[in-house]
């Protein structure tokens, strides 16, 4: 299996890009891959461009994917990593995720069966941004560019999806920081801790 964090977005809310997000000291982005790489021999990045992380201390430790879909979204960034991976899954994830839970990925990892697609829920609520996905997913997901269909949620009707529920403790994992907002509670989050 191989994963793959999505650091391509316009981050029009965050108002900078969000694969610059820091903690205290450090890239939530390289803290994630770096993590990822204990239950994962590869870990790469999708990203809108290679360039932005010339010079850019620790990122070359990891694969970078170029996104062949720009400006398609997530869908776009699933898309090019499902292309250029070698293993036939990967667990894909946002970079913006800070409390990503390494158990929760291994205890989905074990539920996955037959499914092309295997992604949290909690109550209504689907997290395609945390999920698993075959690369038989490909044709599904560029009929979907193709048409200008760029929600990942609107191929799943052809494929075969499953979910894994959430319980209250793994909420949190699919956690994002899409504002200042949210980087300014989840910091102040962290000083309490």
């Amino acid at each position: 299996m191989t994963a793959a964090v999505l650091c391509g977005g316009r981050s029009k809310r965050m108002g900078f890009d969000k694969a610059f997000l820091m903690d205290e000291q450090h890239y939530l982005l390289l803290e994630t891959a770096r993590s990822l790489k204990r239950l994962f021999e590869q870990v790469v990045l999708v990203s809108d461009t290679k360039s932005k992380f010339a010079g850019v201390e620790g990122f070359e430790e990891f694969g970078i994917l170029e996104d062949r879909y720009i400006q398609k979204g997530p869908i776009g960034g699933v898309s090019t990593a499902l292309e250029q991976i070698q293993t036939e899954y990967a667990f894909i994830m946002a970079c913006d995720m800070p409390l990503m839970n390494l158990g929760l990925i291994d205890r989905m990892y074990r539920k996955l069966g037959r499914e092309q697609v295997l992604l949290c829920s909690h109550g209504e609520k689907l997290e395609p941004l945390f999920a698993f996905y075959h690369k038989s997913c490909l044709p599904a997901f560029r009929k979907q560019i193709e048409e200008g269909q760029l929600k990942l949620r609107s191929a799943f009707s052809e494929l075969q999806v499953g979910t894994y529920c959430l319980s209250e403790a793994e909420i949190s994992a699919i956690t994002n920081l899409n504002t200042p907002e949210d980087v300014e509670r989840w910091g102040r989050n962290i000083l309490k801790k």
